[in-house]
């Protein structure tokens, strides 16, 4: 029920934006990011609750702890990169949305490279 609630906010939310866009186009841009950050801190509880079940899945593969914080980093990383990537497409910055989403998959990248080279190493380590 807590994600109608917020289905149900987004869409008031969206005709405020679309009725304010009329008049004052750069206040729904704000409004619109506004309402977008609101959005995610209602449902930052909902996703501490997936971290949570995660590493206690991971724990009960006995499996190292930095899979966990790379992990919770990759989601980082995304949940921020889209965020960014809405807002500046909100506000009309297509191209700066675009950069944003290459950088975000930049980082993506740098946080998936430590387990790459691991998973290389433990399968050359199995061929030898």
């Amino acid at each position: 029920m807590e994600w109608l609630r917020l289905i149900g906010f987004c869409l008031l939310a969206g005709a405020l934006v679309m009725l304010l866009a009329q008049m004052q186009p750069q206040a729904a841009a704000l409004l619109s990011v506004a309402f977008g950050v609101l959005v995610l801190g209602a449902a930052l509880p909902r996703i501490a609750e997936y971290v949570q079940r995660i590493q206690s899945f991971l724990s009960s593969l006995n499996l190292d702890a930095q899979y966990y914080r790379i992990m919770l980093k990759a989601m980082g990383v995304v949940l921020i990169t889209q965020l960014a990537v809405q807002a500046c497409e909100d506000m009309g910055a297509a191209s700066i949305a675009r950069r944003a989403e290459f950088l975000g998959r930049l980082a993506l990248l740098s946080v998936a490279v430590p387990v790459f080279m691991e998973l290389t190493q433990m399968a050359v380590g199995v061929l030898r």
